[in-house]
């Protein structure tokens, strides 16, 4: 019966006509004189949010003429204004609405945060999913709010200072869907063309909240182990068109955002262990700016090798740093030959130095003291793998790998093999066993006798394996290099790559009857595990 009352009662209301002027005669008689029957009837007609255009004009021109009584006290009253549907009005209401706006955040600033927190709020309103760009009606909208944005900030910039806490409070729910959240990061990115002092914060903002989506995506691996459900789906599906929205923002603004995006990186990204897409921003940079690609691959290094204090949890950071090194080097398409040549001679130096200066020491097991050292270790054999048909392919390629001594870091009481993930073990082995540059088949067997009475914890976080989201896919695919076998295409002895056969558990090199280069080529094609992946070998 009360719900029946109440719709009834809303009806009623929804037939009611404003009169010129009624509304100002309202809110004086309530101001001047505590007349609550008539005020009281207008709020419950303002939580309808249901009013005509007729109504909205009278309502925000009496409202307007009467903005100076609108104090503190007033929040209730002020709170149901700024909920009323506006944006999809003619542009003579909405300039209406605008206009009252305005003067009641000059007259009294203390409303800017209630103004501000409905404004944002506005952008993520319901609407249809886009591809490339969103429906011109839809813009029409969104740019009403903008440009009641931009003209508060000008009027009072330190209302920018308030719409920033504004806009990491009200961020979408990661689970609220792809809409919401792309629309969201849609209008932030748009905010900063008029407010670019908010560049920074708000892409710091942005990528926080993706790295969150990020870490709740089940992991590629467990698909054939687990079901996964709709809300894992919906979560993929947002980060990736979120993902679109920062690398078109990144593609459009270039030198200044993607400088900001590289203090971004460096500040988040960069101590977030473990995710699996939104380090691709990285990638895009140092493919589109070749002064960020010596920027990041600097900064890489100088926090890998310990050159300046990183804080807190340092050691994790300074292998985090090694991991995104050699993880560009080795997958991204645009970073010339020259830097990974020089990067892997800048590593062995410093692992080399690193023996020297530790070989008086008795420490020689505690794997933790020395985890950036066994850390900076797999990064090199990682990269040799993983490149050996660049770093291999003629006489100053094997005299530079010969250089790097490689058979003292394999060999030093540090073992950096002990660690070193399995699959980046196998592959390393027998690329530099095939070309006699290094002979790793004795400590391996004695770290397997090792691991047999002791557990081994193997890092295999490769932050740059292939990127499997769909649609910013397609920007981020072609800048990625695929893992390749050793033998070339069409070669009789392909019949020994993985692709054509599978091979048993045991190492390779206890394996007799195939050649050096056919133990070499199964080795490699096999590595299908973290680091040596191709989009081939992963269930989309």
């Amino acid at each position: 019966m009360r719900k029946t009352l109440d719709r009834q009662a809303a009806v009623s209301r929804m037939k009611v006509s404003f009169k010129k002027k009624q509304i100002e005669q309202v809110i004086v008689d309530y101001a001047n004189d505590g007349k609550y029957g008539p005020y009281n009837e207008l709020l419950n007609l303002l939580k309808d949010k249901q009013i005509s255009d007729r109504n909205f004009k009278i309502l925000f021109e009496d409202c307007l003429s009467c903005v100076v009584y609108f104090k503190n006290d007033w929040k209730l009253f002020v709170e149901l204004l700024c909920g009323i549907e506006w944006i999809n009005r003619g542009p003579e209401l909405v300039d209406v609405y605008s206009k009252f706006i305005i003067n009641l955040v000059v007259t009294h600033t203390y409303h800017c945060q209630k103004v501000m927190t409905a404004l944002v709020n506005l952008f993520k309103d319901e609407g249809e999913k886009w591809d490339d760009q969103p429906s011109d009606d839809q813009l029409r909208q969104w740019s009403h709010i903008h440009s009641l944005i931009a003209q508060i900030v000008s009027l009072i910039p330190m209302s920018s200072n308030i719409l920033m806490p504004t806009v990491m409070e009200n961020f979408p729910y990661y689970k609220a869907g792809s809409y919401a959240n792309r629309a969201y990061i849609h209008n932030l990115i748009w905010i900063t063309r008029y407010i670019p002092a908010l560049k920074e914060q708000i892409m710091y903002t942005i990528i926080h909240r993706m790295i969150e989506m990020d870490v709740n995506i089940v992991d590629g691996k467990d698909k054939t182990a687990q079901k996964i459900d709709n809300a894992n789906e919906e979560t993929s599906e947002t980060l990736d068109y979120c993902m679109l929205e920062v690398l078109k923002w990144l593609e459009d603004e270039r030198e200044t955002v993607l400088l900001i995006f590289c203090n971004v990186f460096e500040r988040i990204i960069l101590r977030t262990y473990g995710i699996r897409y939104v380090q691709f921003l990285l990638l895009y940079t140092i493919s589109i700016n070749q002064q960020c690609a010596d920027r990041i691959f600097t900064n890489l290094w100088t926090i890998t090798a310990g050159i300046h204090g990183v804080g807190p949890g340092a050691l994790t950071t300074r292998k985090t740093a090694i991991s995104h090194l050699a993880g560009l080097l080795a997958r991204c398409k645009r970073i010339p030959n020259s830097r990974l040549v020089h990067y892997l001679k800048t590593m062995s130096d410093w692992c080399h130095g690193y023996i020297i200066a530790t070989q008086e020491t008795s420490s020689h097991d505690n794997t933790k003291v020395h985890s950036v050292f066994h850390a900076v270790c797999h990064a090199i054999f990682y990269l040799v793998a993983f490149k050996h048909n660049h770093l291999f392919r003629n006489k100053e390629g094997f005299n530079f790998i010969e250089s790097l001594n490689l058979a003292r870091l394999v060999t030093c009481p540090l073992n950096p093999l002990r660690t070193c993930p399995p699959q980046v073990t196998r592959a390393f082995s027998s690329v530099t066993r095939s070309h006699q540059v290094v002979y790793c088949q004795a400590i391996i067997e004695k770290n397997a006798r090792y691991s047999i009475h002791n557990s081994v914890e193997y890092d295999e976080w490769f932050p740059y394996d292939p990127y499997t989201l769909p649609k910013s896919g397609k920007t981020i695919w072609p800048l990625c290099i695929e893992y390749s076998d050793w033998l070339k295409e069409g070669d009789d002895d392909t019949q020994y790559s993985s692709r054509k056969r599978k091979l048993d558990e045991d190492d390779d090199f206890l394996q007799v009857a195939p050649t050096p280069r056919q133990r070499l080529s199964s080795s490699l094609s096999n590595c299908i595990t973290p680091g040596f992946k191709s989009s081939e070998t992963i269930v989309m």
